[in-house]
């Protein structure tokens, strides 16, 4: 085992999608000292290598922070169960694994907002070296890179019902989601290897355990971050040990956290700090402003049929018989995630981008944190990609241990429902369609009697949750709300980078891990560069 030092050139802060990244790559060069901390315990449980156990991993109470949202206006008052990782890898570790970079026109966008060195041409590089795409090998994906990218090795008849019963109401079949062309349903590629969850930190930390340069802290909770005058020096954790940076700190805690930890530091609007008692360092309004997530509105429907997967007594031989061959070979139900179909469309045809996403699950399903129910079914999902509504994230008090405050905000802009209630409706036909008859489907919810577009936003509004896509709180830009400056530099203060979805200026158009992936590959090298300057 390594000893701990308490002195590196760089200090990571979060064990993330993006922190790994920025860890793993920064330790290549071995004549610097890297130090990753990490909140949570060692990715050690098999529910997060395993595919299936996904079904664990929300609501887990070792490996998941169980965040709750503020209670929603727009939600009926309702309070939104808001998981995230707090284990080695992060949320990567706890995800459903999709594959998905985003649509090119998001990158354009950030390009657009003055965010130069980030456009589509500027990122794809990052998302490639990135990568190890076992079917694809084109201009669009790469082989060789750390993050093993692969088609599911088990997909559900189901799964492939789902692609019919869509391409039957005129969607058109794609095969790569992340090639020409994001439009259009099929099944998606996954983060997994040889029937295995492959998170960031298989990625990107495994390779590195065995660097003399590298040392990674599991179980190391950040309390604040040390500024002297208007340098970042050192990180305090919760045990009052201090880790101090000869070069830079990188806060890669995520959305939700990193913020906290700027709030803690006295970095950030004064009217979040000072009433708990912290001592300003710096001020910095967007600290915590611009919280953008993904909506999602679900139908969930009970089978006559057992072929869709589900829990019932006449089904445990069948479990049975999955295990041994799992263990095995690592092939059938439990090498899946049961995401693996889905799509991008457009709630109007003359729209560049499309601004729902479909996910179906061949699983009788509950709402989150329950997930599964006893019976057999499947559900669908559609997803708001593009919200007009933004939230904040706050302090609920200096205590470090204390959840933040999360309010999303959810359809503070009514676009946004009338949008998603859309997306809905046409993932309520294809759920309904002849292809899935052979099971003897039933609506459950919202049920056959809930028909109006009234009563169909009042179903959303009691029933809607989050994917869990949080970004945007420590948002990059050069306007008044910004925190990160184009090379991810914290405004006005020095040695002190964030890498992690927080920096996003809009949310992308799909899932978030392989774009925070990306944030920090960009992140490792732009440090390297900025280094190389100063030497």
């Amino acid at each position: 085992m390594k000893k701990i030092k308490l002195e590196y050139d760089y200090v990571v802060v979060g064990a993330g999608s993006s922190g790994c990244a920025v860890a793993g790559r920064l330790s290549e060069d071995p004549s610097i000292t890297v130090c990753l901390l990490e909140a949570g315990p060692p990715d050690t449980s098999p529910y997060i290598h395993v595919p299936t156990g996904l079904i664990k991993l929300p609501n887990h109470k070792k490996l998941n922070w169980r965040f709750f949202s503020k209670s929603q206006k727009g939600l009926n008052r309702r309070s939104l169960f808001t998981p995230r990782g707090r284990t080695l890898g992060g949320s990567s570790s706890i995800n459903g694994m999709v594959y998905i970079r985003g649509n090119r026109l998001d990158y354009d966008e950030w390009d657009d907002l003055g965010n130069h060195g980030w456009s589509w041409e500027d990122v794809k590089p990052f998302f490639l070296k990135s990568e190890n795409n076992e079917q694809f090998d084109n201009s669009f994906h790469a082989k060789g890179g750390p993050l093993n990218v692969t088609l599911p090795r088990f997909v559900s008849p189901l799964q492939r019902d789902f692609v019919s019963a869509a391409e039957a109401l005129q969607y058109q079949h794609n095969l790569d989601f992340n090639g020409e062309m994001q439009e259009g349903v099929g099944i998606h590629q996954m983060t997994q290897k040889n029937g295995r969850r492959w998170s960031s930190a298989r990625a990107y930390v495994y390779p590195a355990l065995n660097r003399e340069n590298f040392t990674l802290l599991t179980d190391a909770s950040v309390e604040n971050i040390q500024i002297d005058g208007k340098r970042a020096v050192s990180v305090t954790l919760i045990d009052g040990r201090k880790i101090s940076a000869r070069k830079e700190i990188i806060l890669s805690a995520g959305s939700l956290v990193s913020p906290k930890i700027l709030m803690l530091s006295g970095i950030g609007d004064p009217l979040e700090i000072i009433p708990h008692g912290i001592q300003m360092k710096h001020n910095l309004t967007g600290v915590g402003k611009n919280l953008q997530d993904h909506m999602a509105a679900h139908i969930f429907i009970s089978t006559k049929s057992r072929r869709p997967w589900g829990f019932s007594w006449p089904t445990v031989p069948s479990y049975i018989f999955n295990a041994a061959r799992y263990l095995l070979n690592q092939k059938g139900w439990f090498s899946a995630s049961f995401i693996e179909s889905g799509g991008f469309i457009k709630s109007k045809p003359d729209i560049e981008r499309p601004d729902i996403q479909l996910v179906f699950m061949p699983v009788r399903r509950a709402a989150p944190p329950n997930w599964v129910e006893y019976g057999h079914g499947y559900s669908a999902t559609a997803v708001l990609l593009r919200p007009k509504s933004h939230g904040v994230v706050q302090l609920k008090s200096n205590n470090p241990i204390d959840s933040p405050i999360i309010d999303q905000r959810f359809f503070s802009q009514e676009e946004d429902l009338d949008t998603l209630l859309w997306g809905f409706k046409e993932c309520r036909r294809i759920a309904n369609s002849s292809v899935f008859q052979k099971y003897g489907p039933s609506e459950v919810h919202p049920g056959n009697k809930i028909n109006s577009d009234d009563q169909l936003r009042e179903y959303i509004r009691d029933s809607g949750t989050t994917i869990f896509h949080p970004v945007g709180t420590c948002k990059m830009g050069k306007d008044k709300n910004s925190v990160v400056d184009s090379r991810l530099c914290v405004h006005g203060i020095n040695g002190l980078r964030i890498a992690d979805a927080s920096i996003m200026p809009r949310i992308i158009g799909g899932n978030t891990n392989a774009p925070s992936i990306m944030i920090g590959e960009k992140a490792a090298a732009m440090i390297k560069e900025d280094a190389a300057k100063l030497s």
